[in-house]
């Protein structure tokens, strides 16, 4: 399953990539709904695949999750694209912020502090991890930079042959990671009216800790799209 999951992973590749390359200022959510698709096909070809996801930009990325609309984007704005493709018999699940403009300091720090609270989740989930542990440390962490109460959903979830399966690093969920499962780690943080941030990757569990089978940037430069 993991090689199954590394090849879907091709597709959320080339999807974010063609993102950065065609996404403006103008265009629509149902236009990167159409790029996505266009280049996951692209990657995948005459091989049975599909595609799902989140597809939200403005002020819709503060309510954490949608499909494609009309919504026209605006300097300023945000979006949020989490991607889950099936490629044969094997789903991956990862999510990219994008950017329309320089972020302001505000969304910066809120970027910084989601990507060091999924990099807090590569250090501690390993074998014999209770699930509801890590979204109870990425919680603490949160309060920690001022942001307690802002990430309301779990934290990452297995993976591989569905987009989203249990456990969940959720509250409540005291099932233990076993070595060799497919998991994501998605933190985010929500602010309902203004914005939305979230970022993910898939990884397999190894003997001492995570492996990432999505080696993508997450450097908030990387994802500032182009105003021209």
């Amino acid at each position: 399953m993991v090689a199954g999951v590394r090849r879907a992973l091709e597709a959320n590749r080339a999807a974010y990539e063609a993102l950065r390359e065609k996404l403006r200022v103008g265009m629509t959510e149902r236009d990167a709904y159409r790029i996505v698709g266009e280049a996951v096909d692209a990657v995948c070809g005459d091989e049975h695949h599909e595609f799902i996801g989140d597809f939200v930009g403005g002020v819709r990325t503060g309510s954490i999750e949608g499909p494609a609309t009309d919504l026209v984007l605006k300097t300023g704005d945000l979006f949020v694209c989490d991607l889950s493709v099936r490629r044969g018999n094997a789903w991956s699940d990862t999510c990219r912020t994008f950017f329309f403009g320089e972020p302001t300091d505000g969304r910066r720090n809120a970027y910084e502090t989601v990507i060091a609270c999924q990099k807090m989740g590569e250090r501690i989930v390993r074998p014999g991890v209770v699930f509801e542990d890590v979204k109870a440390e990425s919680e603490q962490f949160l309060v920690s930079k001022g942001y307690g109460g802002k990430m309301p959903h779990h934290v990452g979830h297995l993976v591989g042959l569905k987009p989203y399966m249990k456990p969940a690093f959720e509250l409540g969920d005291k099932s233990v990671v076993e070595m060799g499962a497919i998991c994501t780690l998605e933190p985010g943080l929500y602010f309902e009216g203004d914005f939305g941030i979230r970022v993910e990757n898939d990884y397999v569990v190894g003997a001492d800790g995570l492996d990432n089978l999505f080696d993508y940037p997450r450097d908030i430069a990387y994802f500032t799209i182009k105003q021209s």
